[in-house]
């Protein structure tokens, strides 16, 4: 299996976000408005999803995004279901992503007790997206 690094090829850097793990039983619309309310966000869903192509079928994974103008954070919601396949099979617990800039890093604590405080949220954790085999598939 080949090994991916997740490396930016114009500045040969790694990307700087925070990857917080989701576990939520409820539609990715109502997780989405929930997130919304919650962290006063403005999520919307993209018009093109993540897609992947598996034993000859394409599986779509929902993503939900505010991009911030110059300066300001982005935020995305990833949906790590499709059917019964995961985006990223080594985080079984997290049915979503939310991805964010790095910015919000030093506060990632505060915003991890938020998110466990709104409503259909079961779980919530950060993940280094370093670890994830394919943490690629993350970064849009």
């Amino acid at each position: 299996m080949a090994k991916h690094k997740l490396v930016d090829e114009e500045e040969d850097t790694v990307p700087k976000v925070s990857v917080i793990g989701i576990s939520c039983h409820v539609p990715d619309y109502r997780l989405c408005w929930a997130l919304n309310l919650a962290l006063g966000l403005g999520l919307e869903r993209r018009r093109t999803d993540i897609v992947e192509h598996a034993r000859g079928k394409d599986l779509h994974y929902p993503v939900f995004q505010q991009v911030g103008a110059e300066g300001m954070t982005t935020w995305s919601l990833i949906c790590n279901l499709c059917g019964k396949r995961r985006l990223i099979a080594d985080q079984k617990q997290a049915d979503y992503f939310l991805v964010i800039d790095q910015e919000t890093a030093e506060r990632e604590t505060d915003l991890i007790l938020r998110l466990r405080s709104t409503e259909f949220v079961l779980l919530a954790y950060p993940i280094d997206i370093n670890e994830l085999r394919n943490g690629n598939k993350l970064l849009l």
